[in-house]
């Protein structure tokens, strides 16, 4: 093979990687790392030469790829399905995203973790208050499990069925 073959190879893989990174994009927000991943992935199964980074980095410029809003959106997703900060954080990690912008997105949102908690503890275990140290227990290991604080899983034992979430 001639360099000029090669090059239009290699040209042809990196536009075809392109449009399957937007494929994954125009799905769903991705993050950096999930979406390098599976780029990565695809250039092993079709044994393909590109400058991945080069891509990740043009994807990022044009607007396509942001960790920023990708971190925004699983921030408001998973908490808004009942969890708290300790899973968000872990979740940052999963996905590769900065704990610093895991972090700065849950500021900004500005969660009310306690009302979370007890609104989450009321929808998987009722309204009544635990009668035991069974049951308190058994409460707190679940919320604890969902990423709330111990202050929070307190509060959310502790609270009378009459108070508001």
């Amino acid at each position: 093979m001639d360099k000029l073959s090669v090059s239009i190879d290699s040209a042809k893989q990196a536009s075809a990687l392109r449009y399957q990174a937007i494929g994954l994009l125009a799905r769903r927000e991705q993050s950096r790392s999930e979406l390098q991943r599976k780029l990565h992935l695809r250039m092993l199964e079709k044994d393909w030469d590109v400058d991945l980074e080069h891509l990740l980095d043009e994807l990022h410029r044009q607007g396509l790829q942001s960790d920023l809003r990708f971190s925004e959106v699983l921030i408001r997703s998973k908490a808004n399905a009942g969890y708290g900060p300790s899973r968000l954080y872990q979740w940052g990690v999963q996905y590769g995203l900065d704990r610093e912008l895991v972090h700065t997105q849950m500021q900004e949102q500005q969660f009310d973790w306690f009302a979370n908690a007890l609104k989450q503890k009321r929808k998987h275990c009722g309204l009544s208050l635990a009668i035991n140290l069974k049951e308190r227990a058994k409460q707190a290991r679940y919320l604890y499990q969902r990423g709330f604080a111990q202050e929070h899983i307190y509060y959310a034992i502790e609270a009378l069925p009459d108070d508001r979430p």
